[in-house]
């Protein structure tokens, strides 16, 4: 299907067009990738009940309303916005008659909501022969968990992942973001575009089931293969093992951080603040070398128990006493670097800031760019990891504000007449009564 104006002409997907109710991280995720290659997608919600990314994370300097959050803009680039009541007769029928105009539907919500709609895979397709519909969920739609809701701390520790962060004989750390959001958005999207290849070559539509819970086994590195190759589990001596490769103590073949070496931690350098750490990994005799040549060669160093991997790994307590104590005299970038040149792995643990506004390798890959929200003014944002050669992606500046681009949806895409719009508005069926176009709200808690 063509579509006209579209706004990422040239691109991988330009002239897919998708119809996308998703919402909160995941489900958005899929979409923005579309868009940054090419596809139209028209973002749908209602007012009254929106994304709820609306309402966090806005940014200080800026009014506080339903379009201004900064998380929201952050996964929903290069969407366009249309505000439809789905709850009404009228809203299900401009919906329907999208689905039978667009390439895909995507959706993020519980079990049986599109089905409430009346809009179930089967009658997409009496609709669209050729559409395909990406479900993402939780736990998938089939099966026993089908229906329950899932979050991110519940869903990482349903499928292991929390297991595995932490140190041993304590309780399980978890882990930091809700990486299932983000590893399902990438999946849904990576099964979005066999779909769309799928329907190039066959001319068939189809149904895409995605499970974020599975989604997220993908980061569970050997874990699940210690489990169905060795029969091991959890609980065993050394597990997890922290930022170290093996714990003392432990079997040296546990092999959940991959190699096994010692020296291996975040040790903390010059500052000494949350962030002032870097990692070492000296994996092999030729890196212990280099490390004692680096550190000057002390005393401590050329005592027998450092002389194999196997004592330092037996010992690493006071392994990583004493490197820490000569890592404390180095800023942490300038150990870093001091630590390559001499052919060590190592990596400063960097904030945040210094991810977006100074890592030069990012910067050389132009992975932050600036462009300007139209209420969030000009700021940097994300783009896509990949880089492809011939049909790169990028993140076109529009957002889908609530409802801003109903009038192009519906003239344009629908071909409906001013009479038929009137009677829309007048119904309150694409802006709720007595809602005002621009929706303050609490500042929340960000």
């Amino acid at each position: 299907m063509s579509v006209e104006g579209t706004q990422c002409a040239g691109k991988a997907l330009d002239g897919i067009r998708v119809l996308d109710f998703t919402w909160s991280v995941a489900g958005p995720t899929i979409t923005a990738f579309l868009a940054a290659f090419g596809a139209e997608v028209i973002k749908v919600e209602w007012p009254d009940r929106p994304d709820m990314m609306r309402k966090t994370m806005i940014a200080n300097d800026v009014p506080a309303t339903l379009d201004s959050a900064c998380f929201f803009a952050t996964v929903n680039p290069g969407k366009r916005g249309l505000s439809i009541d789905m709850r009404s007769e009228e809203g299900r029928k401009i919906a329907a008659d999208l689905i039978a105009r667009v390439d895909m539907v995507t959706e993020s919500f519980s079990a049986g909501v599109l089905d409430r709609w009346g809009l179930t895979y089967e009658r997409m397709r009496e609709l669209n022969p050729e559409i395909i519909y990406v479900s993402l969920s939780g736990f998938g739609h089939s099966g026993r968990y089908q229906s329950y809701d899932t979050w991110g701390p519940t869903a990482q520790s349903f499928n292991g992942l929390t297991g595995l962060s932490g140190l041993p004989g304590r309780s399980p750390a978890g882990i930091g973001f809700s990486y299932m959001d983000v590893m399902g958005g990438y999946h849904g999207a990576l099964a979005a575009m066999m779909a769309l290849y799928h329907r190039k070559k066959t001319g068939q539509g189809q149904y895409v089931d995605i499970s974020q819970v599975e989604s997220g086994l993908a980061l569970s590195g050997a874990g699940m293969l210690d489990s169905t190759v060795n029969r091991r589990g959890g609980g065993r001596v050394g597990v997890p093992p922290g930022n170290r490769s093996v714990w003392p103590g432990a079997d040296a073949a546990v092999g959940l951080r991959g190699e096994v070496g010692a020296p291996y931690n975040c040790y903390p350098t010059a500052g000494a603040a949350d962030w002032d750490y870097c990692a070492i990994t000296v994996l092999n005799d030729e890196h212990w070398s280099s490390l004692k040549s680096v550190m000057s060669s002390p005393a401590w160093a050329e005592e027998d128990r450092f002389a194999t991997m196997d004592s330092r790994i037996a010992h690493q307590d006071d392994l990583d006493r004493h490197v820490a104590e000569w890592t404390m005299q180095y800023d942490k970038m300038e150990l870093m670097y001091l630590l390559q040149a001499r052919g060590i792995p190592a990596g400063a643990m960097q904030t945040f800031e210094q991810i977006v506004e100074q890592d030069p390798q990012l910067q050389c890959r132009d992975f932050m760019v600036e462009l300007e929200h139209p209420l969030l003014g000009k700021r940097l944002w994300e783009t896509p990891a990949m880089k492809l050669s011939e049909s790169p992606a990028s993140v076109h500046p529009t957002w889908p504000l609530l409802g801003q681009d109903n009038e192009y949806i519906l003239k344009e895409i629908l071909q409906m007449d001013d009479e038929s719009i009137n009677a829309l508005q007048e119904a309150h069926v694409e802006w709720p009564e007595g809602t005002p176009r621009v929706i303050p709200m609490d500042r929340g808690r960000w």
